[in-house]
Parts: C-alpha cells; sequence; structure tokens
C-alpha cells in the first residue's frame, strides 16, 4: 500500500484514487480531478465521497440538508473562498456540480455508486 499527494503522485500508477469528503473545499477542484485522472492507471477507479444532498434547491429541505447549508455558511464556503479565484463551490454540492467539474478535468461522466449506502454521504466513481 502506498499514498501520496495527488499533485505528486505519478502518472498511471494507482488503482484507487479517492477524494473523501473535500472536494467541495477545493477553491479549483478541476485541477485538483485533472491530476486524480492522470494517477489513475488504466482499469484504475478514481471514488469521490461527498455530502449526499438533493438534486435541487429547495427551500423545504430536510434537516440533513439544512445542516449542510450551515457548514457550507459557517466553515466549507468561507474556507473555499479564502483562496484567489476560488470557485466557491460549498458544502452542498449537487451532482451536476461535480459532473461539471470532472467533465471539465477530462472524465467522461460520473456515477453515482448506489450500492455504497449511507445516510450522510454519496459515492461516485468518475468514469475515464
Amino acid at each position: 500500500m502506498h499514498h501520496a499527494e495527488v499533485a505528486s503522485a505519478e502518472a498511471g500508477v494507482y488503482d484507487l484514487v479517492c477524494a473523501f469528503e473535500c472536494v467541495h473545499d477545493m477553491p479549483d477542484p478541476v485541477s485538483v480531478l485533472a491530476a486524480m485522472r492522470r494517477a489513475v492507471a488504466p482499469g484504475g477507479t478514481v471514488l469521490i465521497m461527498d455530502e449526499k444532498v438533493a438534486e435541487a434547491f429547495a427551500p423545504d429541505g430536510d434537516e440533513v440538508e439544512r445542516l449542510f447549508y450551515g457548514f457550507s455558511l459557517m466553515c466549507c464556503l468561507p474556507d473555499g473562498l479564502s483562496a484567489d479565484d476560488s470557485v466557491g463551490t460549498g458544502t452542498v454540492m449537487r451532482r451536476s456540480t461535480l459532473e461539471e467539474y470532472a467533465r471539465a478535468a477530462g472524465f467522461s461522466g460520473v456515477e453515482v455508486l448506489d450500492d455504497l449506502e449511507n445516510d450522510i454521504f454519496r459515492f461516485y466513481r468518475l468514469r475515464h
């Protein structure tokens, strides 16, 4: 087993490259996802875990989504915006936002891994 920061990771050698509960915090998620894409070996997996939120904003979101909005306003969004040229995603990152970032990073799409059930997190596989 070996781990490395994705920016310094060797190209095309890792069977699994993961980002757990952090893409929404990144000022430039596209460059990080592109580095993850370069690092994964042919046939390997890029796995993203992030908050399980609704597909679209609704003013009557459930209690968990309201909690995520609170985290976003008080922690994740200010943290992400503290860097110059930040995209400012925040905690409530919709699947469509991740898909946009993934395509810009060179992935062909995003697959939701529904078999990995969790009340708080959603798991995504980025397709090459």
